[in-house]
């Protein structure tokens, strides 16, 4: 099966770090109901430009290079592509990010595992991740931010979404909840099997 797998929050442990630089950085309470990563945009007292300075420091100060990687996410990829599943990395990361992510990739030993690593180029990073995961023909999208989720879901491409703070919200029938890459090596052998069931999505 053609897997797609987001980057942050699913494989890096991310916004919850980026949510606390920004409420230290603009004197903010943002909870992690509330995270995301255009947050900037929801403060029309923040000039744009101090908020894409504060990013583009955040990244020179090696925000992206120092994530650590979701508990068992290297075991879990590495058992995905044992089983001979083809896995994509698709990230809301755009080109100017990409030697930081392939580099951190490396170093945290799953590059190799991946048939290509698509960064977003110019379209907002729901339909950019649609339209790769519908050209890609996936079986499978592991996400984490809800729009992005039903974006996907709704190019009838079924969704795993890692439980977060951030995407509490009603789902469509083909988007799961997982809890763990425990939980959604599971799932993903239920679907691999076509072992689905109609048990009420949460």
């Amino acid at each position: 099966m053609k897997i797609g797998i987001d980057l942050d929050d699913v494989l890096a442990d991310s916004l919850p770090q980026y949510l606390q630089a920004f409420n230290e950085r603009f004197g903010f309470e943002v909870g992690l109901a509330d995270a995301a990563w255009r947050i900037a945009d929801r403060f029309p007292q923040i000039p744009r430009q101090e908020a894409d300075d504060f990013f583009s420091e955040l990244i020179a100060d090696g925000f992206f290079s120092s994530r650590s990687l979701i508990p068992h996410a290297k075991e879990a990829i590495e058992a995905l592509a044992d089983d001979g599943h083809d896995l994509y990395i698709i990230t809301g990361r755009t080109p100017r990010d990409e030697r930081i992510t392939m580099d951190w990739l490396t170093r945290v030993g799953v590059l190799s595992h991946f048939e290509a690593v698509v960064h977003r180029t110019r379209d907002p990073v729901e339909r950019h991740k649609a339209d790769v995961a519908a050209g890609l023909e996936l079986g499978l999208f592991i996400e984490d931010e809800l729009a992005v989720a039903l974006a996907v879901a709704d190019a009838a491409i079924p969704v795993l979404l890692f439980d977060r703070p951030w995407n509490q919200s009603p789902l469509p029938s083909n988007v799961r909840r997982v809890e763990s890459w425990h939980e959604a090596l599971t799932r993903i052998a239920d679907l691999n099997g076509h072992n689905g069931n109609n048990e009420e999505h949460r």
